[in-house]
């Protein structure tokens, strides 16, 4: 079976001023072995790069806009 790419954008939960952090580790919870997750904030998420790379993901970082970002975890191992 293929790998998934899971995306998650939180924009509009920062927008409101609330905190993404239960959102996005509820979704990394739910990816299989081998998944994606592709996040979409409104900038470079420095703690939870460290956080989910204790988790086995790498990350990719990449600024769309001002207040785009693109960031992608991959599974280590993949």
């Amino acid at each position: 079976m293929a790998n998934q790419i899971v995306e998650l954008d939180v924009r509009p939960i920062l927008r409101r001023g609330e905190e993404p952090f239960s959102v996005i580790m509820d979704t990394v919870g739910k990816l299989q072995e081998g998944d994606s997750l592709v996040l979409h904030t409104t900038m470079k998420p420095v703690p939870l790069l460290k956080v989910l790379e204790g988790k086995g993901y790498r990350h990719e970082c990449e600024q769309l806009a001002e207040d785009h970002w693109k960031v992608t975890f991959e599974p280590m191992q993949a």
